[in-house]
């Protein structure tokens, strides 16, 4: 991620902080009901950090999941908008993309910080989300009611998924602007994990 002249941070990572005491507030309280949500779901039950942060998902034939290191599996997509986005397309821009489905609770709870990164960030990453399993009239009506403004791709058959091995969700890959991939996570995200990640990933 290029300097400015002054070598001081780059405008998205300042903005990012400056934001950081409002969204851990903003954290607390939806991760509260995560976990509230996730016990009552599973009666109470051992595995609800486990349910609370990872959803399986069932994708046919999927590769074996990009390791930081490796080139990133390419792709063209339509999103709910009617557009097309593209990964060859990008070359020389950083990328998270990010899986996620409209019924993955921890998906729904990370969305608002996905969000709020993006508007932060402008064009200087390159935020896609792809719903795993789902078409586009499932995930347009979602998009609508969240405010998401970022790319959203339906992957209704999976292929996008099974591209890039995704067993669970959210699952996030950052994709350097030479297509490599530099950083990849399971599970939600906070800000002040979707800082750091950011920061190791593109600097």
């Amino acid at each position: 991620m290029p300097e400015s002249p002054t070598g001081a941070e780059p405008g998205w990572r300042a903005r990012v902080r400056g934001s950081r005491v409002g969204n851990l507030v903003v954290l607390g309280i939806t991760a509260l009901a995560v976990l509230i949500g996730a016990w009552l779901v599973m009666g109470g039950g051992d595995d609800t950090e486990d349910t609370a942060a990872v959803s399986k998902v069932d994708v046919q034939s999927a590769s074996a999941a990009p390791v930081v290191g490796q080139q990133a599996p390419g792709f063209t997509a339509m999103t709910t908008d009617g557009g097309q986005v593209s990964l060859d397309d990008l070359h020389g821009r950083p990328v998270w993309l990010v899986f996620m489905a409209t019924w993955c609770t921890a998906c729904r709870a990370e969305a608002p910080d996905v969000q709020a990164f993006h508007k932060q960030a402008g064009d200087e990453v390159e935020v896609i989300a792809v719903y795993v399993g789902e078409p586009e009239s499932v995930v347009g009506p979602y998009v609508e009611r969240l405010g998401l403004t970022f790319p959203q791709v339906p992957d209704p058959q999976t292929s996008l998924a099974a591209a890039y091995g995704v067993l669970g969700i959210p699952a996030h890959y950052f994709i350097g602007p030479d297509g490599v991939v530099r950083e990849t996570r399971i599970g939600m995200l906070s800000p002040d994990q979707i800082d750091e990640v950011i920061t190791q990933a593109f600097g």
